[in-house]
């Protein structure tokens, strides 16, 4: 072990201390990176240990018969280069007790090692207070039960099953990319309160043999599973076994594929469960299997399969990259750099031990805290949905935990005696840092803009609905084709108008005759004749307009846009179903969607009609700006979108009403902003009616803080009426 200093001010308080490792401690050798270490176990109670080959050496020479000072000196005396420094002891030493992996002859309560170990302790009991979201209650012991399916587990982990395994996995994602309609379909009820018993179950199923795979190859590859039992994750109790042995593992690809055990049985399943629900139709076995399929699938990539959480993929990735509490090492790269760089504290012990170890350390600190505090937003907003007290408690310790206790410790840390010379610089280095991040958030001016979604409209455009029904007789305009104004577009034929219009002219023929014999014979009956006659051509009139709609010209000069309306020729189609749209390619807008949340921005000191900067991009070519000559705020909120494009469904950004089955109606109210091109004739490439894009519009200038603010404001208002 690697020592910064040799001597430590708190030696003299560990010096008497007659302490050795317990009896049933195992030591095994692992290789990471090249470099040799010891691994301690303690099968009793499931603790690991990681030491350099030379911290195991003085480990062993511990006797309780013989002070930790003679040890260490005899040690220095003999091989003083291999020999830890005296601040490592106490750190290893309190570290093991920690772990559980000591024993002493007395145990005075001033000695620093007990001190350390205490203060460890209650980290740790204030973290699982904490994390009450997160409980594991333990329930029996599984090993024996395991031992006795040793011929199972090895039928079950071995090549011919990950053929199986490959063969189900390929077959099941087959079946899902040949149905993305069906799919597409089974997804809008995913949610629903009808399925959310169904979808728990499913969870519930997929996790118990999630973690009974763990417990499989840990057993095959001799390590052991102590304790299974039930996790409270949010409130919802779920199945866990607890597979840490596969740690003392040699190797390690069969500690990465005990890691992965877990998710590789949720794909498998998932597999299983598309097959299922691909081989039948709707019902329960369906809808089962539906749910195993999307648990399996998200649960495996989203989460387990994601290294920046700690999960299943993290200890793969510290396995496969041999270095082991990576989290935690990256913790302690950026504690030294802000050590280094902020405290002015130039003895700081560098945890990386080469340019490999440190770049590593760096991105993934980065990446893990970043997208930590992503997930823990994210999980506070849903549990203040559900459960709000619960989710104000949460936020409470969420404070206390990112905030109160850094703050604390940041306190304890500079009152400590490595600060003693130094402590007016790191002090003035604290303040710097914190004067500049509330400098910037409060008081600096950043350039802002707010990208609203939209689509791109010809500024004259005409739909077409069969106004009368009928059968689709005659196109005389393909899809895409330039006509005329007046140009016959398409003609219907409805037999049983043109029946009724053949029978009401030979009832006009007919009583034209009784009144020409009304002349000589009735003539009492001409005027009830006339009336009928009168009433007969109103009729015929009547029909014939109703008929001339049967035919689609084209009212104005223009391009023919019905992609699919020739597969419906010769077909009946009912009054009201869209035809087509006739859109004049010369000059186009762009109808964007102002969301309620950001009207203030627009909405401010600065006009939206005076505004310059804003520009379009479209969907199909993002990298090309396109700009914008004026925007005009439609001066009334609307709830009707103008393209189903924008909303979730058609893979937009604003979400819609699942009861609208069209996708055209927005959950919430919203303003509309039409932007007029610069350039209203755009390239034949960009030209599409309901083309996608983004608008930019640039606002004033406000500090971050005056931002985040406002958006905190209004989601206390928008979601809890707060």
């Amino acid at each position: 072990m690697s020592s910064a200093t040799v001597l430590s001010d708190t030696w003299y308080q560990v010096a008497d201390a007659r302490v050795a490792l317990l009896p049933t401690v195992r030591a095994q050798p692992q290789v990471y990176r090249g470099q040799r270490w010891m691994v301690l176990e303690d099968p009793y109670s499931n603790r690991f240990f990681r030491v350099t080959p030379e911290a195991w050496a003085f480990l062993r020479a511990l006797e309780r018969g013989k002070s930790v000072g003679q040890t260490w000196l005899e040690r220095a005396a003999a091989q003083p280069e291999s020999t830890p420094g005296q601040d490592d002891v106490v750190r290893l030493l309190s570290q093991l007790h920690v772990a559980s992996l000591l024993q002493f002859d007395e145990a005075p309560q001033h000695e620093a090692i007990f001190e350390r170990a205490q203060t460890t302790k209650r980290r740790e009991r204030l973290g699982k207070l904490l994390a009450f979201l997160y409980v594991r209650v333990p329930l029996w012991s599984p090993d024996r039960w395991l031992d006795g399916l040793a011929p199972l587990i090895r039928l079950c982990t071995g090549r011919a099953a990950a053929l199986v395994w490959l063969g189900v996995v390929l077959a099941g994602v087959a079946a899902v990319v040949q149905r993305p309609e069906a799919l597409s379909a089974a997804g809008q009820g995913l949610l629903s309160v009808a399925n959310l018993p169904w979808l728990y179950l499913s969870l519930a199923l997929v996790k118990v043999l999630h973690e009974l795979a763990h417990a499989f190859v840990c057993k095959r590859h001799g390590g052991h599973v102590p304790s299974a039992g039930v996790m409270f994750l949010i409130f919802t109790p779920l199945p866990y076994v607890d597979a840490s042995a596969s740690w003392g593992l040699r190797s390690k690809w069969q500690r990465a594929f005990v890691g992965a055990a877990g998710m590789l049985m949720e794909l498998f399943l998932a597999a299983i469960g598309a097959l299922v629900w691909a081989a039948t139709g709707e019902g329960l076995v369906n809808s089962l299997a539906f749910n195993v399929m999307v648990v399996g699938s998200v649960s495996s990539l989203l989460f387990n399969g994601n290294p920046l959480l700690r999960f299943d993929a993290y200890y793969i990735l510290s396995d496969l990259v041999e270095m082991p509490n990576l989290y935690q090492k990256a913790q302690a790269q950026w504690l030294h750099y802000g050590n280094r760089f902020i405290l002015g504290l130039k003895d700081s012990v560098e945890p990386a031990t080469d340019a490999t170890e440190r770049r590593w350390y760096v991105v993934y600190g980065a990446l893990a805290f970043f997208y930590r505090m992503l997930i823990t937003v994210t999980v506070l907003l849903f549990v203040l949905d559900q459960w709000f007290a619960v989710g104000v408690l949460m936020a409470f310790t969420t404070l206390v935990m990112l905030v109160l206790m850094p703050a604390s410790k940041l306190r304890t840390h500079l009152a400590s005696p490595a600060f003693e010379r130094a402590r007016t610089r790191a002090l003035a280095g604290v303040v710097a840092v914190v004067g500049l991040a509330w400098a910037v958030v409060a008081l600096l001016p950043l350039p802002h803009a707010v990208r609203l979604p939209g689509v791109l409209e010809a500024e004259r455009s005409q739909p077409y609905y069969a106004l009368t029904p009928g059968v689709l007789v005659e196109l005389a305009v393909r899809h895409g084709q330039t006509v005329a104004r007046g140009e016959l577009i398409a003609r219907l034929v409805n037999p049983d108008l043109e029946h009724a219009i053949a029978t009401t002219r030979l009832q006009i023929a007919e009583t034209e005759a009784l009144q020409r014999a009304a002349l000589t014979r009735t003539p009492s009956e001409l005027a009830p004749l006339a009336g009928r006659l009168a009433a007969l051509q109103e009729r015929v009139g009547e029909l014939q307009a109703i008929a001339a709609q049967l035919e689609l010209r084209a009212a104005h000069d223009g391009e023919w846009v019905a992609p699919a309306l020739h597969e419906r020729r010769g077909g009946w189609i009912d009054r009201g179903q869209p035809l087509g749209e006739l859109v004049d390619r010369s000059r186009w807008r762009f109808t964007a969607v102002l969301p309620q949340s950001q009207a203030a921005e627009l909405f401010g000191p600065v006009r939206p009609d005076a505004m310059g900067g804003a520009e379009l991009r479209l969907a199909s070519r993002r990298g090309e700006s396109i700009g914008v000559a004026r925007l005009v705020v439609v001066p009334y909120q609307r709830q009707r979108l103008a393209s189903p494009a924008l909303g979730f469904g058609g893979g937009g950004e604003v979400a819609t009403l699942p009861t609208d089955a069209s996708g055209l109606t927005a959950s919430e109210p919203f303003f509309e902003i039409r932007a007029e091109l610069a350039e209203p004739r755009l390239p034949e490439a960009l030209a599409y009616q309901g083309l996608s894009g983004v608008l930019r519009v640039p606002v004033a200038p406000r500090p971050l803080g005056d931002r985040l603010g406002d958006a905190w404001r209004q989601m206390l208002q928008k979601r809890y009426a707060l």
